[in-house]
């Protein structure tokens, strides 16, 4: 199980865009964005902000439920794909105002570690609440499984493998 909690911890540490897929049971219709996220753990949680008016941020309002994707992937020199990836469902919601500003404030301490390039490219959290267009969201993942390119290479029935939240968080700590 280890090698599978690392490989989740280089993908949440080192791919900064998830695929999240949104349905929207009156249409009947089913949506992928693709989104710059940040990681937080205990709870697992994906954070980002998008504009309400998106058809993901409002397909969040009618159903939370949702699932979606990171993943890395190159072509090799000899022609073989190196792949790591990830499957994961959850549950996703517009952050309150009262958790609003510890949110910003962890998204961009995250996204611009330095304090310098962070004052120029953060905006400000007056984008984010009132009358602006954006909102901050955040996804709780319910469940996560990585990709097993072992079990691929030896033609077992699922190359995915369900990683227990629990151990995964449980290592977070140490991280």
């Amino acid at each position: 199980m280890k090698k599978y909690i690392q490989s989740s911890f280089d993908l949440l540490s080192n791919i900064r865009f998830f695929n999240l897929s949104t349905h929207d049971p009156d249409a009947d219709s089913v949506w992928s964005s693709t989104i710059f996220y940040i990681p937080k753990y205990n709870p697992l949680t994906l954070i980002w902000y998008s504009k309400q008016e998106t058809r993901h941020s409002r397909e969040l309002y009618n159903n939370p439920r949702v699932s979606g994707t990171i993943y890395s992937s190159r072509v090799l020199p000899d022609s073989s794909l190196d792949l790591a990836g990830s499957q994961f469902i959850g549950y996703a919601r517009q952050i309150p105002d009262g958790q609003l500003q510890e949110t910003y404030d962890y998204f961009f301490l995250k996204t611009y570690p330095d304090e310098n390039i962070r004052k120029k490219k953060a905006r400000p959290i007056s984008d984010y609440q009132g009358n602006a267009p954006r909102r901050f969201y955040e996804l709780e993942i319910q469940a996560w499984w990585v990709y097993d390119s072992d079990a691929w290479s030896q033609n077992q029935d699922d190359d995915r493998v369900q990683v227990p939240l629990s151990e995964l968080l449980s290592s977070a700590k140490i991280q």
